[in-house]
């Protein structure tokens, strides 16, 4: 790329121009909507995905970097030396497709390995996404639930994968003395159906927590009819009795991640639950899905799991209460047997 000064001095002209084609077409927009309430929207609907008028680059990493300012990790030399390199560079950009290789550094300083930056060619469609239905099954007395990964955004998926799992756990009560939990390579995707599904086999009330940087918790609860938020329950099932004193073992492994991750969580800590397997991969955090102005999207880990306990997982692996070279199953079995489960 040419850095003469003849080129140091035309580009600054063009930076100029297009900020005043741009402020000009916003000041048209305040005037017509309202002074204030426009320019609020101008200024804080990018936060919500609004935008009154098309962001140049300046203002488009300006966006972004006051999104990635709450990030999990956005503190500390790494991410201020991201965000001003950013900042930096945008004033001179053309487009903001220049500044996507700096977006995707800024977004995995101030969020981590769970973190990503998707342009728009990458983001996933409707149409790429296949989703497994759970199974529930019985034999020999034991109960056995396999919940797998779920990624399909569709509200009808989620809600009949919760409704698979509740239903299923209800019709095999009266015949079994113990159950498995099962998610072992289930990488992730939305927790809540899969939480919602298992809460008959949860108590009720604080499961797991979503903790910030700064401290600050959010509580997921165990309620009647399934599992949410602040009392509302994000994925509902027909209430059903708890299926209680009875021994659960959890069975997880290195593919075991993300929303997973806060189903091991949500076990943690309940009388009469013992999990078999391996270490999970270690995405205990939570994500928001950001959309940007032209399409793209980051993916950003604001908060860390912590279990019922007051136990906090930064992004580690969960261990095992029983680490299982062999068959994470047959050991599960055998423990539920050794519980008075014939």
């Amino acid at each position: 790329m040419s850095n003469t000064p003849k080129n140091d001095a035309v580009r600054p002209q063009k930076r100029r121009r297009r900020r005043y084609v741009m402020g000009a077409v916003a000041a048209v927009v305040v005037v017509v909507l309202g002074g204030a309430a426009a320019w609020g929207a101008y200024e804080y609907g990018p936060r919500f995905g609004f935008y009154l008028v098309p962001p140049t680059p300046e203002r488009y990493a300006e966006i972004v970097v006051d999104r990635l300012d709450t990030g999990y990790y956005a503190t500390g030399p790494e991410w201020a030396a991201a965000r001003a390199e950013l900042l930096h560079a945008a004033p001179s950009a053309r487009s903001a497709e220049e500044l996507y290789p700096l977006i995707d550094a800024a977004t995995r300083a101030a969020g981590g390995k769970h973190s990503s930056f998707q342009p728009p060619a990458e983001t996933p469609g409707v149409e790429e996404v296949t989703s497994a239905l759970p199974a529930v099954s019985a034999a020999d007395g034991v109960g056995v639930v396999t919940l797998p990964e779920l990624v399909d955004p569709d509200e009808r998926t989620q809600q009949d994968y919760a409704d698979v799992v509740a239903t299923g756990i209800a019709a095999h009560a009266d015949e079994v003395c113990g159950w498995i939990v099962d998610v072992r390579g289930n990488g992730g995707g939305n927790m809540y159906p899969m939480l919602s599904g298992v809460s008959a086999l949860l108590p009720d009330g604080p499961a797991l927590s979503f903790r910030t940087r700064s401290g600050d918790a959010t509580t997921v609860t165990v309620q009647d009819d399934g599992v949410g938020l602040g009392g509302q329950t994000v994925v509902t099932v027909a209430a059903r009795g708890k299926v209680a004193g009875v021994p659960v073992a959890v069975l997880q492994d290195a593919g075991t991640g993300s929303s997973a991750e806060a189903v091991v969580a949500a076990f943690r800590g309940v009388d009469g639950v013992r999990s078999f397997g391996a270490p999970t991969a270690g995405y205990t955090s939570a994500n928001l899905p950001i959309p940007l102005a032209d399409g793209a999207r980051i993916i950003l880990t604001q908060s860390i799991y912590a279990d019922r306990t007051g136990t906090e997982f930064p992004e580690v692996p969960i261990a095992p209460d029983e680490a299982t070279p062999g068959d994470a199953a047959e050991a599960a079995r055998a423990w539920i047997g050794a519980q008075g489960c014939r």
